[in-house]
């Protein structure tokens, strides 16, 4: 900016102590980057395509009892939980879904097991170079082939469902792909 160069930084990158990421700040980011591009009918367009989402999975939540859910990502021997101040946690509370670890950063096995959620979300990332369905099986795996989540409910009714990250952290237009994700994820009825 000294330099005379404009810089325009997506607000859930750039999160304020206290404050929270969220579909609300992604769309507004949209829908600043359509001014600033002079594209304006098009970020309108991706914004309402988003909408069309959250409405649609608002409307198939109606008549079903609230979904509890995890969103969890595998980093060596940790397990980090998304909550509710992450873009994923307010994208399963937008969608009606319940989260079950609203605050923790980090979760251990048992932790996991005494949550016993409805449904989980398995992030994952494949980056250049690397097969995709490869990483994402790798990271289910790391959930589903562990005997101390064999008790889980999500994992009896096969409501593990993988998640990328770019589709759920400082995501811009990616963020339908997310909506849509966690959508079907915790109504599956939105897949037929």
């Amino acid at each position: 900016i000294e330099k005379g160069c404009n810089t325009y930084i997506n607000t859930n990158t750039r999160r304020q102590e206290g404050s929270s990421r969220t579909i609300e700040n992604e769309m507004t980011d949209i829908l600043n980057l359509g001014k600033i591009f002079n594209i304006e009918d098009k970020a309108q367009e991706i914004v309402d395509n988003m909408q069309t989402k959250i409405d649609a999975a608002l409307e198939a939540s109606k008549n079903q009892k609230s979904q509890n859910v995890l969103i969890v990502e595998f980093l060596g021997n940790d397990i980090s939980n998304y909550g509710e101040n992450s873009l994923g946690g307010d994208m399963v509370k937008s969608l009606g879904g319940n989260l079950v670890a609203k605050s923790q950063s980090k979760l251990g096995k048992e932790d996991i097991v005494s949550l016993n959620p409805d449904v989980i979300y398995v992030v994952y990332m494949p980056y250049s170079g690397d097969d995709p369905q490869k990483v994402k099986q790798e990271n289910l795996d790391k959930l589903l082939k562990d005997e101390s989540f064999k008790s889980l409910d999500a994992v009896k009714n096969g409501r593990v469902v993988p998640l990328m990250l770019g589709d759920m952290y400082a995501s811009g237009v990616r963020t339908a792909n997310g909506i849509e994700t966690i959508s079907q994820g915790l109504y599956p009825s939105l897949n037929k």
